[in-house]
């Protein structure tokens, strides 16, 4: 997915997190530019987040840092690519008002390093980070985030705004539903199904069903009903 590197594509990100980093990182290793990231709510300043300011600035020397703007002042530019940033359930919300207002579609963005099956199938939005794998058959919707070294099995399906953290390892023939969180570790059984809006919690180990809106945690496993 490399650009010419004498004209290369431009990336805007809608929404700003602590994943933005990745965002840049995997851009550049497909030749992309970082151009604008666009703000649509007031930063996390909890005592361990970086500033996207500090974020911008580390990309100095790699490319001209990336425009920071917000959603109000901002108009599609011709030859823009467009990704949704933050991971957090609020970028269902986001991606409904930049519709709303824009019509946009938006870009695919896999590291280099990701393995994606051609058998498989991505929507738009999708992200898959380095040393990700992707088996044959796999379905991600739309705006699926996959973090770094993360394994769906073959023809599993992941619903939109799911987002997988690092190490996450899903079995094959499985269906998660949408804006689904498997966090960090977690291994889910093959042959599984995981409702809507549940959370995997980190180093957890799946072997049956999961509801809807249901918190998982442990190994093995203990079921909890989300607020």
């Amino acid at each position: 997915m490399s650009g010419n590197t004498d004209n290369p594509r431009r990336l805007v990100i809608f929404g700003a997190s602590n994943i933005v980093s990745d965002l840049f990182d995997c851009a550049l290793a497909n030749g992309l530019v970082p151009a604008r990231v666009v703000v649509h709510l007031p930063e996390s300043d909890g005592p361990r987040d970086i500033a996207l300011a500090d974020r911008v600035a580390a990309l100095s020397g790699l490319c001209a840092p990336p425009q920071i703007e917000m959603l109000d002042d901002f108009r599609p530019l011709p030859g823009e690519l467009y990704l949704l940033g933050p991971t957090t359930p609020t970028r269902a919300n986001l991606a409904a008002e930049i519709e709303r207002r824009f019509g946009l579609r938006y870009h695919t963005l896999i590291h280099p390093t990701a393995w994606v099956s051609p058998l498989a199938s991505i929507g738009q939005g999708v992200f898959i980070g380095a040393n990700s794998v992707v088996g044959p058959g796999a379905r991600l919707d739309d705006h699926v985030f996959v973090n770094r070294g993360v394994t769906i099995g073959h023809d599993t399906r992941i619903g939109s705004f799911s987002r997988l953290q690092p190490g996450a390892n899903l079995g094959g023939l499985s269906r998660i539903g949408g804006s689904v969180t498997i966090a960090i570790g977690a291994t889910l059984l093959e042959r599984l199904v995981v409702g809507d809006r549940a959370f995997i919690g980190a180093g957890a180990t799946v072997t049956r069903d999961v509801p809807d809106d249901a918190l998982v945690l442990g190994i093995p496993t203990k079921f909890k009903n989300l607020p």
